[in-house]
């Protein structure tokens, strides 16, 4: 068979729904484009909907992998094929996308639009979905302007090519409204979303764009103030998902609990939905999407924070322990290791763990901190002083003494550009650590300790116990900066 009799054959596969043969035709029909040099866009083609069926079973690491093989061979391709070059860096930012990888996925949705615009695709439907796609990304990145910018772009090229009443409009819609209102700007929110409602038809099950156009619009009437029209937008999405409880429980439990906060039922009346009852809610709605949806990391990871917050606030912190890290965990895959929100993660369970005296694992996790300010966002002599203090207590406390004393070693050189107070701390925690060593009998360790004491001296940093109310070396300043306390 030829490459075009397998295209054809995998395409009807797939329109079919029979993705395994679809899957196994889409190899067979790139195995053969590899064969002809001249079939680049073929070859693009099959490479892309090959990657896109790997995708769907999870397979990201096969379809990263030939996706990348041929890229490599159109790039030295001869003529230069720049619509199959940015038919593959869209599909590889569509791999990274489906992994959260967004940085990644953003420089390959960025590139491929640069090639697209060279090849003269400006106005094509093709050129506004992967400018929807890069504002996706940027939205996660954080980068809310840039996404909105380019969601502007993308909708005013669909609405020239479509008109502005095609339903194809209403994703488009739904994604600029939704932005705007994380942005909170809801006058212009609400127009948008009205828009998108309008165009979708009559909400159903069967097209879930609807049921989240019907509560994005509710969250925005709720922040105007309309609570009411907010509630009835909430029990109409409500009421079709109560037809078939089967197929989504955990969004009738969610639905059921935001309208009984917009009624003020939770506030006013505590014996309709105590505490335990909201977090058996929240339980429910994370089991089931861990076991069924576990790709609303974003969703998984609200409701790890909430769920741990909720324990937290009954004391139970082993158990908050695991949706912490889980918290951490979607965090630095969503986010990058590096972003301000797994840093305040990171903070959280610092937290934690000193709540349940694990101070060694609490040390571990602060260290990783300070690695990443100081990577990215740079770090003063002095709160790098006052970190590396911290981490002396924290280790001299769990009884970790050779680690609580390398700290303070790491500390001496930070004297010189520190103020006095970082000064006293130092010779404070030296202080404890020779009165340490000197109980368990260890003389060479708390020698040291005293000689190195005795050679800071000089540098006016003399321990007053007189002034302890004002220099106190529980690092509280330190821990507040890290977010570990308010």
């Amino acid at each position: 068979m030829s490459w075009q009799q397998f295209q054809q054959a995998a395409e009807e596969a797939l329109a079919q729904g029979q993705t395994a043969d679809a899957e196994r035709l889409f190899r067979s029909f790139y195995d053969e484009c590899k064969k002809d040099e001249t079939a680049h866009a073929a070859r693009a083609h099959a490479a892309k909907g090959l990657s896109e069926l790997l995708a769907k079973r999870s397979a990201y690491t096969e379809a990263e992998s030939i996706l990348f093989e041929t890229l490599n061979a159109l790039e030295c391709a001869s003529p230069r094929d720049n619509l199959a070059i940015s038919a593959i860096l869209e599909a590889l930012g569509n791999v990274y996308l489906l992994r959260k990888e967004f940085y990644r996925a953003a420089t390959f949705f960025s590139r491929a639009a640069v090639l697209r615009k060279a090849a003269g695709e400006v106005k094509s439907a093709s050129m506004a979905n992967l400018l929807a796609k890069l504002a996706k990304a940027e939205v996660m990145l954080g980068n809310l302007p840039e996404a909105e910018t380019l969601m502007r772009r993308a909708l005013k090229k669909k609405e020239a090519i479509f008109g502005s009443e095609h339903p194809t409009l209403a994703e488009s819609l739904f994604d600029l409204g939704d932005l705007l209102k994380r942005m909170e700007r809801f006058n212009d929110s609400e127009v948008l979303l009205l828009r998108a409602l309008n165009l979708v038809g009559e909400p159903s099950i069967k097209n879930p764009l609807s049921i989240r156009i019907l509560e994005a619009l509710a969250e925005v009437y709720s922040q105007m103030g309309q609570t009411p029209a907010a509630v009835d937008l909430l029990n109409k999405a409500l009421n079709l998902f109560e037809h078939d409880k089967s197929k989504a429980p955990h969004e009738v439990l969610k639905l059921t609990n935001r309208i009984s906060q917009l009624k003020g039922i939770a506030a006013v009346d505590k014996a309709k939905q105590t505490d335990d009852e909201h977090l058996e809610l929240l339980m429910r709605e994370f089991e089931y999407i861990e076991e069924h949806d576990p790709r609303k990391s974003i969703r998984l990871r609200e409701l790890s924070q909430q769920i741990a917050d909720l324990l937290e606030e009954k004391c139970k912190y082993v158990d908050a322990l695991r949706f912490r890290k889980q918290e951490m965990d979607l965090t630095e895959r969503l986010f990058g290791y590096s972003h301000p929100e797994s840093v305040r993660s990171l903070s959280s369970m610092v937290r934690n763990n000193l709540e349940v005296d694990d101070l060694k694992e609490a040390g571990a996790y602060l260290q990783e901190i300070l690695d990443i300010q100081d990577y990215c966002f740079g770090i003063t002599p002095e709160d790098r002083l006052n970190t590396y203090l911290l981490l002396a207590e924290l280790a001299r406390k769990s009884g970790d003494l050779p680690h609580a004393e390398n700290w303070v070693v790491v500390s001496v050189p930070l004297l010189e550009v520190s103020t006095e107070k970082a000064k006293h701390r130092l010779l404070k925690e030296i202080q404890a650590q020779e009165k340490l060593y000197t109980e368990r009998a260890e003389k060479d360790a708390a020698k040291r300790m005293s000689e190195l004491k005795t050679s800071l001296l000089p540098h006016g940093a003399e321990i007053d116990k007189t002034n302890a109310h004002v220099i106190d070396d529980n690092m509280d300043k330190v821990m507040r900066e890290h977010g570990i306390i308010p």
